[in-house]
């Protein structure tokens, strides 16, 4: 039952003052007419209003990135809904039906993000990311860039990777909820994995990566390691990259509790040396 200010009965709206006309949003079949303005009918989920002269449907309206209106990316929504910050919107690959929730970094242009690693949780990253399966999607707590919740994110759009038609991706390191460093990549045409390759590198807050040898730059990484770019092996003591999820094969890896899943980085502007580096929350 639909209540309306002339009067509701008590047991479906609470108590209110008694009028003449309590009434019941059902279907008839009147013409509309002067006299009958303002009334309204039911039809098929619809409800239908007279104007004096004919029956027109209500329209609800709904914002972009709502479950009634999802977007296509938080970029898409970026675009069309002003003033849109960061935080937690609807979106869907195929339509309305199939929506879900992401959460979207509007400040930095309208990211959206599909796979989140938590550092240092007792869960592999890689065989997360590659199974077929989704991680923690529909948990409103894992739907920020923060370590809070202590468990992997990944959505549907890493399974439909295609559908998605990104155009680039973006990897950050967070401490804190706060930005550390972010690699770019041209997601164009790509599959889940091969977009995070050397060819595909556009930018990077570390000024030397793309011009600097790189011998590891991946998302199953080596040596357990992952999402992993490295630049150099040469004897545990002598690795040095720009950023992992480590695994736990050399000394400067084994050091942390758990040994093993803890996203690490160069702090520098360049690559660094494995056994001087920083800690992140969350990837």
């Amino acid at each position: 039952m639909t209540c309306f200010a002339i009067g509701c009965p008590q047991s479906s709206c609470g108590t209110f003052e008694t009028h003449q006309y309590v009434f019941k949003i059902g279907q008839y079949d009147c013409e509309c007419e002067p006299l009958r303005a303002g009334q309204m009918t039911f039809e098929e989920g619809i409800v239908y209003v007279c104007d004096g002269s004919e029956w027109r449907a209500l329209q609800y309206e709904a914002p972009l990135g709502s479950r009634s209106d999802p977007g296509f990316s938080c970029k898409d929504i970026k675009a069309h809904l002003k003033g849109a910050t960061n935080g937690i919107y609807w979106i869907t690959l195929t339509d309305s039906k199939d929506s879900f929730q992401v959460y979207c970094d509007m400040d930095a242009g309208g990211w959206t993000m599909v796979f989140k690693a938590v550092s240092g949780i007792n869960k592999k990253v890689y065989p997360t990311y590659n199974s077929p399966h989704t991680s923690s999607e529909k948990v409103m707590a894992a739907l920020d860039v923060t370590n809070n919740h202590k468990d992997h994110y990944k959505n549907r759009i890493v399974l439909n990777w295609a559908y998605f038609h990104a155009s680039e991706a973006r990897v950050v390191p967070y401490t804190g909820g706060n930005i550390v460093k972010e690699v770019k990549f041209n997601a164009k045409g790509s599959d889940k994995l091969n977009w995070f390759s050397a060819p595909r590198l556009i930018d990077s807050s570390w000024k030397d990566m793309k011009s600097q040898p790189k011998n590891v730059i991946s998302i199953p990484g080596r040596h357990n390691r992952n999402f992993f770019i490295n630049r150099q092996y040469g004897g545990c003591p002598n690795d040095a990259g720009w950023m992992a999820i480590t695994g736990h094969f050399c000394e400067w890896e084994k050091r942390f509790n758990p040994r093993q899943n803890v996203i690490i980085y160069s702090k520098l502007q360049g690559y660094t040396n494995w056994n001087h580096r920083g800690k992140a929350s969350s990837l």
